[in-house]
């Protein structure tokens, strides 16, 4: 490993910048589920030396705090990733206001939106949620129905969630993945392929948009929505 000699002669600000630039995002995995397959390490900086800790201690807080070992994890929000599952994320709700990276295991979106639609749709600082979709042993390709509610209640509206969401099941051949951009049009290619396959099931009249941008288009599963005179959506209100 190559050594700098001359790094204790470096101005002190300039010290105290260059350990500043070597920190590193991380994925911290906090909670006991994860923590018993996950070990997340200390971050290396603080180890470096003395000087090191004792700049950059304060950038670090201990939280997400645990009956076991370990008690607490060492997060800088700044920059690290948390990572924890569904069942524990409800024990850690104090702290999502600080998270601007989110990655949590699901394995029951049928009760995520109803626990955590609110909570996260609130979290000011939240930046990316990644849910990984964890169903073992099971394997289908229209996975992505059951978080279709989720992604309509967040972004299918006038004031959608700040955040950006990827929805993606890890165990699937193809890891496709649900997002803002796409989750009208992978709705829309379903019912498409579902007429194909099975035209005798609608009406002659069934009709499927080819426009990405065409959220009101007959036989839609969701009605768009429409502003109207005297509407108070939040985009529209004066105060």
């Amino acid at each position: 490993m190559f050594t700098f000699h001359a790094f204790p002669c470096l101005p002190f600000e300039l010290r105290q910048r260059i350990w500043e630039l070597s920190m590193g995002p991380r994925e911290v995995a906090v909670g006991r589920e994860l923590a018993r397959r996950l070990r997340t390490l200390p971050p290396p900086v603080l180890h470096a030396c003395a000087e090191s800790r004792s700049h950059l201690q304060r950038r670090y807080t201990k939280t997400f705090a645990t009956g076991t070992p370990p008690r607490f994890s060492l997060v800088n929000f700044d920059i690290d990733t948390i990572y924890c599952s569904q069942g524990e994320l409800e024990e850690f709700e104090s702290d999502v206001p600080l998270i601007r990276w989110l990655i949590i295991e699901s394995v029951d979106p049928d009760t995520f939106y109803y626990k955590f639609g609110h909570p996260l749709s609130d979290a000011n600082a939240l930046e990316t949620l990644t849910i990984l979709h964890i169903q073992p042993g099971i394997i289908h390709d229209e996975w992505w129905l059951e978080w279709d509610d989720i992604m309509e209640g967040w972004y299918f509206r006038d004031d959608p969630v700040r955040f950006y969401t990827r929805i993606i099941y890890p165990d699937h051949p193809a890891t496709i993945e649900i997002n803002p951009d796409n989750y009208l049009k992978v709705e829309r290619d379903w019912r498409r392929k579902r007429v194909a396959e099975a035209p005798e099931d609608f009406g002659t009249d069934y009709e499927v948009s080819d426009s990405d941008d065409d959220v009101c288009a007959p036989g839609r599963s969701r009605t768009g929505w429409r502003h109207v005179d005297g509407c108070n959506c939040p985009s529209r209100r004066t105060s």
